[in-house]
Parts: C-alpha cells; sequence; structure tokens
C-alpha cells in the first residue's frame, strides 16, 4: 500500500497506535484484525509514534468503544458512522457483539478503495467515498434510525468554522443522532501540523 498525500497518511497513525498497544499491553486493549493489518503498512508510516503518543491513542478507543457499545445496545436498530474512517476496525472489534447495528464508513475515496482491498465487502458494512463535510454522504442512511456518528482524529486537521458549520449540518441530518469527537491541546495541534 503507497503512502496517501495529505491528511489521507494520518490514517496509519492510530492503526499504527492499535498495533503498538495490542502487542505491548492486550490486557488493556487487543485488536486482532489491527495486528493482521500491519504486513500493509508502508515504510515510514510510524514517523513520530512513540509509547505515549501510542497510548494516548488507544486511549481514545477504548473509550470510544464503550460509547458506541452503550449507544447500541441502548437502541434495538441503529446506524454507527465513522467519518474520517481511516483503516478503523471497530466493527471487528464490536460487530459481533452489537448485531442490530447497521455500520459506515466514510472517508476520502483513496481511503475507501484502501478499506476496499483490505477489508473486502463485509455484512452491514457500508463504505462510503467522499467529503464527510460535503454531506452526501447522509443519503446513504436511514435518517429517521438512532445514528452515532464518531469523528475520532479528525477534526484537529481543520479549521475551527467549518467544524461547527459541519456540526451544526449533521444536527439537522439526523434528528435522532449523537456525535462523539476527541479534542486536542495546543501542543497536540503543533504535532499534528509537524505530522
Amino acid at each position: 500500500m503507497r503512502i496517501f498525500e495529505g491528511v489521507a497518511n494520518t490514517l496509519f497513525v492510530p492503526l499504527i497506535a492499535r498495533i503498538a498497544i495490542s502487542k505491548e499491553f492486550p490486557e488493556y486493549f487487543y485488536d486482532p484484525k489491527a495486528l493482521e493489518l500491519e504486513p500493509f503498512l508502508p515504510d515510514g508510516a510510524a514517523k513520530g509514534a512513540s509509547q505515549y503518543t501510542n497510548m494516548a491513542s488507544v486511549s481514545r478507543y477504548y473509550n470510544m468503544d464503550q460509547m458506541v457499545s452503550a449507544f447500541a445496545r441502548k437502541h434495538t436498530i441503529s446506524n454507527i458512522v465513522y467519518l474520517g474512517a481511516g483503516l478503523e476496525t471497530a466493527y471487528d472489534r464490536l460487530s459481533d457483539k452489537l448485531p442490530g447495528v447497521n455500520w459506515y464508513e466514510c472517508d476520502l475515496p483513496e481511503v475507501i478503495e484502501a478499506r476496499k482491498k483490505v477489508f473486502g465487502q463485509r455484512e452491514k458494512e457500508t463504505l462510503i467515498p467522499g467529503d464527510m463535510f460535503k454531506m452526501e454522504w447522509t443519503k446513504e442512511l436511514d435518517s429517521s434510525l438512532p445514528t452515532l456518528l464518531i469523528v475520532s482524529g479528525v477534526f484537529q486537521y481543520f479549521h475551527e468554522e467549518e467544524i461547527i458549520a459541519f456540526i451544526k449540518s449533521c444536527g439537522k441530518a439526523f434528528p435522532l443522532g449523537e456525535m462523539i469527537f476527541d479534542a486536542t491541546s495546543e501542543s497536540g495541534l503543533k504535532f499534528t501540523n509537524w505530522f
């Protein structure tokens, strides 16, 4: 797999973290699918990774998995949508435990193509290529269902005005929707810009 240009290249950052922590601290977080994907990593993909950044990234996934599971248990049938999905493996970690979920992953077209090559077509999972800010992806979902939008490791690459407008648009598109996302500190933004 080639290293993508621009934002798409960031899809390797959380995958590297999930691989590293699954090896070092499997009692805390274990992601067998991430370990399977290790051979697909290009040379230099681990640029900037450290045990601290890997653990911080995986802590985010640990907590978000808990939130996704709680949302899905609360609703008999629901949509779980990963925006800026990259090589997210939540479907592999959670889908067997959450039978009423319709899974969606949205990302740039070249990232969705990478997902198709690596994961193939899977049951109850829809891959949507496109720009999440353009909101075209919303046409692929039944917006009358409870919908949880997960935006993980994405917002730090965009400007505040874009993010606020996007959140408002999501609120209009999904009347039964909720969103979880992460935030970062000023030093975290400096690291992101360096990356």
